[in-house]
């Protein structure tokens, strides 16, 4: 029971920012958690750590965003078929039955809204854990070295992603030309080797 309770509450924003909806409070969750367990801004950095990540992970992430979307299309379209049904069937106390199930249907599909974005969160989460240094590689700064420089150097970063300039933040070009690509070859790569 206690497990479930943590993992309850994991899903949750803290309470200070806690939102009227549960759709949104799955989503502020991802949005509050994710990249900040590193230091990281998540609603800053997560435009370009996306760019980051594999493309079976973008597939999973892309994937589950319809589903979130398709929910949430879906209990609008529920809720305004059973605006329609009620205004239509006010005389009718037979077919009242219809507007009911209008509002389960709805019911569901916003069920259904709530579970796609915590699993959206989750993977926000999932694409951090695993990611977070192609960001610094992408952006040509070193790896840290440890936790601590590793909070501190992301901690720079999202005020940098912010517009807040800082001083200090070294860059790495020329280990950046010695990596090994991670995704697939380069233009050059791919034509041969270079002419002479």
């Amino acid at each position: 029971m206690r497990a479930d309770a943590r993992r309850r509450l994991a899903a949750h924003p803290p309470a200070d920012l806690l939102l009227p909806t549960a759709l949104g409070n799955a989503l502020r969750a991802g949005e509050l958690s994710a990249g900040e367990r590193y230091g990281l801004t998540t609603l800053t950095s997560w435009p370009r750590i996306y760019l980051q990540v594999s493309d079976r992970m973008a597939e999973v992430l892309r994937s589950t965003r319809d589903a979130l979307d398709t929910a949430v299309n879906l209990c609008w379209s529920f809720l305004l078929l059973t605006g329609a049904g009620c205004a239509a069937l006010h005389d009718e106390p037979s077919a009242w039955w219809l507007c009911g199930a209008g509002l389960v249907l709805a019911a569901l599909a916003y069920k259904g809204a709530v579970t796609a974005a915590q699993a959206y969160s989750g993977l926000m989460h999932v694409v951090y854990d695993l990611h977070r240094f192609d960001l610094l590689d992408a952006l040509h700064h070193p790896l840290p070295s440890d936790r601590t420089s590793e909070e501190a150097m992301f901690s720079e970063l999202s005020d940098q992603l912010a517009g807040i300039r800082r001083q200090g933040t070294p860059y790495d070009h020329a280990a950046a030309r010695g990596r090994t690509r991670r995704h697939g070859p380069s233009a050059d790569d791919r034509d041969g080797p270079p002419r002479p």
